[in-house]
């Protein structure tokens, strides 16, 4: 005969363990809330470096993510942007050959270029996780 335990009994023992456990730990910081209106803290945007424009244009064409999201990488007065429908262009700034950010976004971008120098596509670490982006022309 197998003996089961009452739902009421199981989730007061729960929430009695969480509580308890709980109450042991060591109070930290608190957690700061978001007031409407109230300034947000500064970005701050790691130290770049200036790429020769001929390396800036191996990245530059049309790449696709998923759910046909197309953006495509233009170099503009020496400088790698990039164009999406929708969002404002931003501008690539490199911290490496094959890692940049975008500039007032504070979103990492990592290339990924094979052996040969041809790019297949870019990696974007955004606040919504890590976009990954095929290079198509």
């Amino acid at each position: 005969m197998s003996r089961t335990i009452h739902p009421a009994f199981f989730s007061g023992g729960a929430l009695l363990f969480c509580a308890a456990w709980l109450w042991g730990r060591p109070f930290g910081p608190g957690v700061e809330t978001l007031v409407r209106g109230a300034p947000r803290p500064a970005l701050v945007e790691p130290e770049s470096i200036e790429l020769d424009p001929a390396i800036l244009e191996r990245y530059a064409g049309k790449y696709e993510g998923r759910g046909d999201f197309n953006v495509e990488l233009k170099l503009k007065d020496g400088k790698l942007v990039v164009l999406a429908p929708g969002i404002a262009p931003f501008e690539f700034r490199a911290t490496s050959e094959t890692e940049f950010f975008l500039k007032g976004a504070g979103v990492a971008v990592e290339f990924d270029v094979a052996r040969d120098g041809t790019v297949r596509g870019f990696s974007a670490n955004t606040e919504f996780g890590l976009i990954k982006m095929k290079r198509v022309r």
